[in-house]
Order: C-alpha cells, then sequence, then structure tokens
C-alpha cells in the first residue's frame, strides 16, 4: 500500500513553518522543566517522568523547538526528536547546539515515522497527537517502539477543552465564563486557518477519555497515571495570550497526560 501521509500532513507543515517565528516570539517554554502544555506546571512538580539514567533511549514525537528533549538530553539520555516543521526544528537545533547538546532532530509526519521494535526505554509527546488523523493507530505503533518496561508519557488535548467559550450569569449579577461541550463524546473540532489564507485548515481534534483509556490498553501498555491538572500561574509554558486566560483554564483542564508502561519480559 502507498504511504500517503504526506497528502495529510502537507498543510500541517506549512501551518507550524508559518507561524514558526511568532510563535518563538511569543511563547515562552522553559527547557530546565519538562513541559506536559500550556499553563501547566512541568515535572518538577507533577512528577510523571519514570527515573531518567544516561545512556537510556528516548523519542519525542512532535517535538517543535525541542525544549523537552533538550531537558532530557541535559540529563544524559540519548534523544530523537521529530518534528514536521522545519522552522521549528531549525530553532531546536540552534538551542542545542548552544547548550552543547547533541541530539537527533529529523523532519517528518509523525505519522510516517518507523523505528525498530523495542528501540527506546522512553517516548514522549506534548499536544501533537491531537493533530494526528488516526492517534489511536499510532498508539499501537508506540508500543511497539518501546523496550520492555519502557514508558509513554502523552499530553494531548482535554475533551473538554474543545467545547466553545460562553459567559453565564450568576444568580449575583455577576457574569461566569464556562466551557460549552454540547456533546462530549465528539467534540468539536479545533479548527487553525493557514495564516496564508490558503483554503488548507488543520484541526485540533479531542476524544473522550475513556477513548484514551481503552486505546492503550489495547496496545498492550499498563496505564500507570492518569492526570488533568489545571492551569498554574507560574507555568512551565505559556504566552501573554494564555495567561490572559489563566481564570478560565484553572476551572477546566486543557490537558490530559497518560503514562503507560510496556509490559516486561
Amino acid at each position: 500500500m502507498a504511504d500517503d501521509s504526506h497528502l495529510h500532513s502537507e498543510p500541517q507543515r506549512r501551518y507550524w513553518n508559518a507561524i514558526a517565528a511568532d510563535y518563538r516570539a511569543i511563547t515562552r517554554i522553559d527547557s530546565s522543566d519538562f513541559h506536559y502544555g500550556p499553563l501547566l506546571p512541568g515535572d518538577r512538580e507533577l512528577r510523571l517522568l519514570p527515573p531518567l539514567s544516561p545512556g537510556m533511549t528516548a523519542l519525542e514525537l512532535g517535538c517543535g523547538e525541542g525544549q523537552n528533549s533538550l531537558y532530557l538530553a541535559r540529563r544524559g539520555l540519548l534523544c530523537t526528536a521529530l518534528d514536521i516543521s522545519e522552522a521549528q526544528l531549525a530553532y531546536a537545533r540552534a538551542d542545542a547546539a548552544q547548550a552543547g547538546l547533541s541530539i537527533d532532530f529529523r523532519q517528518g509526519a509523525i505519522e510516517a515515522f518507523s523505528a525498530p521494535e523495542a528501540s527506546y526505554d522512553l517516548i514522549t509527546s506534548s499536544h501533537a497527537f491531537e493533530f494526528v488523523d488516526d492517534p489511536f493507530g499510532l498508539v499501537k505503533r508506540v508500543a511497539r517502539w518501546l523496550k520492555p518496561g519502557g514508558t509513554f508519557v502523552l499530553s494531548t488535548v482535554h475533551p473538554v477543552y474543545n467545547g466553545e467559550w460562553v459567559e453565564a450569569e450568576n444568580d449575583d449579577g455577576t457574569s461566569t465564563w464556562g466551557r460549552l461541550l454540547v456533546n462530549y463524546f465528539h467534540p468539536l473540532d479545533d479548527i487553525r486557518e493557514q495564516p496564508d489564507g490558503t483554503n488548507a485548515p488543520i484541526a485540533s481534534r479531542a476524544y473522550p477519555v475513556s477513548a484514551w483509556f481503552n486505546a492503550f490498553r489495547a496496545a498492550g501498555l499498563t496505564l500507570l497515571r492518569l492526570e488533568e491538572p489545571p492551569a498554574v500561574p507560574n507555568p512551565a509554558y505559556a504566552s501573554d495570550d494564555w495567561l490572559a486566560a489563566l481564570d478560565e483554564c484553572e476551572a477546566i483542564p486543557t490537558t490530559l497526560i497518560l503514562v503507560a508502561q510496556a509490559p516486561q519480559k
């Protein structure tokens, strides 16, 4: 069967290349901590990563500017980091070189990536799987790439967050902003228009928590942690726009984090 992943990934590549410079200018991601998503605490607080040792092999899927791989490489892990955007990878390579770190950065669609079975001790992905057409099929492939006892750490958009902001009036006459989710089992897609105005938008898709749980189980993984952390005032990952929405994001989960382990053999 022909590999047609490029047909689905080309709009993604164009979108992330187009916004890369602006994204870097307005977004602050602390590479001295492992991040899980906008407005969230990093791993210093959440403590979701497995024990890290020099020489462990790690793969980051959808690395963006590579901050999480920088964090892992500083701890002696042998890191491979994949992203679809050449522009974001250029920033990642420059930051790694400045830090004196050796990371195997690769450009390409997550759907097209392949690796031998049992290649990695740790596989991570932060807010990339929601842009993949078949995320649950990808979970099965990730499970095969893990070494026995290896760990998969995934953060993705929470289904509640893919609702619509609405303003509700309280009994005392004040108003409160919240999320309206018309159908939890079929959350709305978050459509991102191309900055150049061409007709090739991309979509961030959310899925019910149970769907993720079942996908991990179907892949033969043991789910160790499932977290829905609230937003915090001093996050590892932020921008002025995200911080402006802090009050609303403290009230609902924006990100779902799953930590799973491959079976020991």
